[in-house]
């Protein structure tokens, strides 16, 4: 073993061995992301985790918030137009107390045409694209993330807040006072709500939002279909919005856990839009991406 990778982010740890030729050796993951670490103890949480691992002359490649201004060391952005080199290029070392070559990787930044910004992300990307290929890529989650990507470089992406503002409105908003314990994967309350998106009748996000109350309290569905349609509603909203961008390229990727990006798979069918879903983990894929065309 001559290499760590770690993806290290706000509420998880994953660590991989690589042996010189690029396969995996042993995988690791713990309970340890960012959030849970006290008072910064970042490397005594390191040692806790792969310590038997560490020794001079092991190189330890860190991605993921770790290396955002919450974390660790904070790593500049790259900027696009972005490739797997950049990234390497642009990390900031450090050498641990076992005497590891540690390698902090950046985050990817785009300044327009609005301001933008991931960390983590971009493994996944490149875990999932061929080093010439051009490609939309989704990557749904709390901030879901749609990436274009051309002869394999990262061009530009924009973030939607979609994740995170289902989360809010149904735990914290009037909405999830009216929404019945419930089977929130309803495929037909689901549909329903992508519906709305796509609705001639559908004049913002934030009105349809509150449709999905005033037609429960209208007695036009039941309140078990409140977060289906809640969901439906906003990942319609960003498709809508997400196409509005531009054509996708001929090719549009899902990179996510398996159940999420089948629901968005379900909706962007509905828009007309045909999408894939790579085989594998996208970031063990990337990882392993990264220790062969960085390899020494």
């Amino acid at each position: 073993m001559n290499r760590i990778i770690i993806d290290w982010g706000t509420t998880n740890f994953r660590a991989y061995t690589f042996q010189p030729d690029g396969s995996i050796g042993e995988t690791r993951q713990v309970a340890a992301g960012i959030l849970a670490i006290e008072s910064r103890r970042f490397e005594d949480a390191l040692e806790d985790a792969v310590g038997d691992w560490l020794a001079p002359g092991v190189e330890v490649l860190l991605s993921g918030m770790i290396t955002s201004r919450n974390g660790w060391v904070e790593t500049p952005y790259a900027e696009t137009p972005v490739t797997l080199a950049d990234l390497a290029k642009s990390a900031v070392s450090k050498v641990s107390r076992k005497g590891a070559n540690l390698r902090f990787l950046p985050g990817v930044a785009c300044r327009a045409p609005t301001p933008d910004v991931m960390r983590g992300e971009e493994i996944q990307v490149f875990g999932s694209v061929g080093p010439d290929e051009t490609v939309t890529l989704i990557l749904p989650g709390t901030h879901s993330k749609w990436v274009q990507v051309e002869k394999g470089r990262i061009v530009g992406f924009r973030t939607f807040f979609t994740g995170e503002m289902f989360s809010l409105l149904l735990k914290q908003s009037i909405i999830g006072r009216v929404a019945s314990p419930s089977d929130e994967t309803s495929d037909a309350a689901f549909v329903a709500g992508v519906g709305m998106a796509l609705a001639t009748s559908s004049i913002s996000l934030l009105n349809d939002v509150f449709t999905v109350r005033a037609g429960m309290l209208l007695g036009q569905w039941p309140g078990q279909d409140v977060a289906g349609r809640l969901s439906g509603c906003l990942i319609g909203h960003e498709i809508r919005a997400g196409l509005g961008l531009g054509k996708p390229g001929a090719s549009v990727i899902l990179v996510g856990s398996a159940e999420l990006c089948q629901r968005y798979q379900q909706a962007l069918a509905l828009f007309g839009v045909e999408t894939r879903i790579p085989a594998g983990i996208a970031t063990v894929e990337g990882f392993k991406r990264l220790a062969r065309d960085t390899g020494r």
